[in-house]
């Protein structure tokens, strides 16, 4: 059930990195939005037939659903996070030295 979880979960966040990575390359090329006082020519331009607004949106949501999505993989992996952090970076006074199994 776990696996299951991480699978779902990691997968939502690759999908949403995906959608908030594309859009973000999008207003690269797109340019500045807004009018500008009419100097601005692609004011009001569609890309494949979504408004620079909707990309805007899309983009926003997307970056938020990745972010909750990471953060709750944090949650879920805490236990792990800090397990291998004391193995990486161990205690400065001398202790007893035991291997400590980390969970998977």
């Amino acid at each position: 059930m776990k696996a299951k979880l991480n699978y779902v979960l990691d997968a939502l966040i690759g999908l949403a990195f995906l959608i908030s990575a594309g859009t973000g390359v999008l207003f690269l090329f797109l340019g500045s939005g807004g009018y500008q006082g009419g100097a601005n020519t692609a004011y009001g331009s569609a890309f494949l037939g979504l408004s620079r607004w909707v990309w805007s949106d899309l983009h926003t949501w997307a970056s938020l659903i990745m972010i909750s999505g990471v953060l709750l993989h944090v949650v879920l992996h805490w236990k792990w996070i800090v397990c291998v952090t004391r193995q990486v970076f161990p205690a400065p006074q001398p202790r007893v030295v035991r291997e400590e199994k980390c969970p998977a």
